[in-house]
């Protein structure tokens, strides 16, 4: 890394250069070193997986220095150079700008500055993704640090919170017959001071993603702030949506931010259909003409499809609706049940048959089927192995600021930052000490299962499918979709 020492003075620079931070790359500043990542953990990608790799990259003490003398506006490499001599008042001037220039030339031949003549920032910007223009950049095996790995390298086994899940709303204007929000619960937005306290809190924190959804989030009238607000304190963010309510104000701040990416939901190619699992005659249309607007203005966007009763022969035609677009789309038939513990939205989960159906067919695409298989063969579910991720990386935090471990597990309050600090309870909650120890060994049902491998051990299925709330209660139902999972794989030759 570079570093202030004696060099050889070189020559003044002849052509007047900027240099400015890239959008589509994230900085966090640590006691010791500086830390340097592009979007590709967090953001949604195209189904060709076209977006443009960066990777990470550590920054020494003196690197971080330099780094942080940058804005996302361009500014002469000449103003930056006198910046660091302030800095630096024992260092002669001419070491300095040849550090600078190597510095910065470094970070501009690996894709986390740019650093050269007058240029157009939009076509900077599209150059980092584009549906239909994109030279994915080839990583170098130095450069293929992932953030978790990278945070566990440098601090060890000390967890870092990297991701928020906020719901700024607990409003929706769909009713979604499968949704574990309770219909009563609907009721109530986020503040912009609660907002604002998160956005300062996870500063403090060094988070780097904040996932916001409800409810709707589109419900809150101050949404268009939020989004500006993280683009400010350069957060990624993926904006959970119906997309139902999208406006050309909230499409321009949308596709002005690389760092945002949008997942919706579609249920149906069938507008009855779909409509009528969210209870919302004309969901269909508005949906489907926003994702294509989305997709027009080059925004990074997934599609999920949940699969129930209504929709299992459907939603086929939902990914193959999300192929034509290059769009990244997902299906999945593991529900949450609602989480008063009420059950009341689970009369539409498959039943087993239809599950069979749903694997047998999965595992006749090539793409699932690889997924499947990958899975399976990297699963860990030996005895000390962890049961969940939850706790380790990530929190929610509810429209009132209630804190809880996981999406749809609000039944598990954890703690309230009206009360306390997201630092105190990421580090001293006894709950979340608590869910991150658990260990395949504590769930003795599940340490014997010849189909471990092939279940989805979900601690908030558990949760809010028993009638105290027991998360160490095997769910059943993930037992025998487990089950169905193994037979059909195994029938497939694996």
């Amino acid at each position: 890394m570079v570093t202030a020492v004696a060099r050889e003075a070189t020559a003044p620079l002849k052509i007047i250069m900027i240099v400015f931070k890239l959008p589509y790359i994230m900085y966090r500043a640590y006691p010791n070193f500086g830390y340097l990542t592009d979007n590709r953990n967090f953001g949604y990608d195209t189904a060709s997986m076209s977006r443009l790799k960066v990777g990470d990259l550590l920054l020494s003490k003196t690197g971080s220095m330099f780094y942080s003398q940058l804005s996302d506006s361009p500014k002469k490499i000449e103003d930056i150079i006198g910046s660091l001599c302030e800095l630096f008042t024992d260092i002669p001037y001419a070491t300095i700008e040849a550090d600078a220039v190597k510095f910065f030339t470094l970070l501009h031949s690996k894709g986390f500055v740019y650093l050269g003549e007058e240029v157009d920032l939009a076509k900077i910007r599209n150059q980092y993704f584009s549906y239909d223009k994109v030279q994915p950049y080839e990583l170098q095996a130095s450069d293929k640090l992932e953030t978790q790995k990278t945070y566990e390298s440098t601090f060890g086994m000390d967890y870092r919170l990297t991701r928020l899940h906020v719901d700024i709303s607990s409003r929706c204007n769909e009713n979604c017959v499968h949704c574990y929000i309770p219909t009563y619960k609907k009721r109530s937005l986020m503040t912009e001071d609660m907002f604002d306290v998160i956005i300062r809190q996870s500063k403090v924190m060094n988070v780097l993603n904040l996932t916001i959804s409800g409810g709707e989030p589109m419900l809150n009238p101050s949404l268009d702030k939020f989004l500006q607000k993280c683009r400010v304190n350069n957060f990624s963010v993926n904006l959970l949506s119906n997309l139902t309510l999208l406006t050309e104000n909230l499409l321009d701040i949308i596709s002005d931010n690389p760092l945002i990416s949008v997942q919706t939901s579609l249920y149906a190619m069938d507008e009855k259909i779909h409509d009528a699992i969210t209870q919302q005659r004309g969901s269909f249309k508005k949906t489907t003409s926003a994702i294509k607007r989305l997709r027009e203005r080059d925004v990074p966007l997934q599609i999920n499809c949940p699969i129930m009763k209504s929709n299992f022969k459907h939603y086929i035609d939902v990914l193959n609706f999300a192929k034509s677009l290059n769009i990244e789309a997902d299906s999945d038939y593991l529900l949450y049940g609602c989480y008063d513990f009420s059950k009341s939205n689970l009369s539409c989960r498959l039943d087993n048959d239809e599950i069979e159906h749903i694997v047998h067919e999965k595992i006749s695409m090539p793409i699932d089927y690889d997924k499947i298989k990958e899975n399976v063969e990297t699963k860990k579910v030996e005895a000390e192995d962890p049961i969940c991720p939850v706790c380790k990386n990530s929190l929610c935090i509810s429209n009132t600021g209630d804190v809880y471990p996981c999406e749809g597990w609000q039944s598990l309050i954890i703690g309230n930052l009206k009360e306390q600090s997201l630092s105190e309870l990421w580090e001293n909650s006894v709950i979340v000490n608590r869910l991150r120890s658990l260990e395949f060994k504590d769930f003795t049902k599940c340490n014997s299962c010849p189909d471990k491998k092939y279940c989805n051990t979900c601690l908030i299925m558990n949760a809010n499918e028993d009638v105290n709330g027991n998360y160490m209660h095997v769910n059943t139902f993930q037992c025998e979709a487990a089950r169905i999972k193994h037979r059909q794989m195994k029938g497939h030759g694996n």
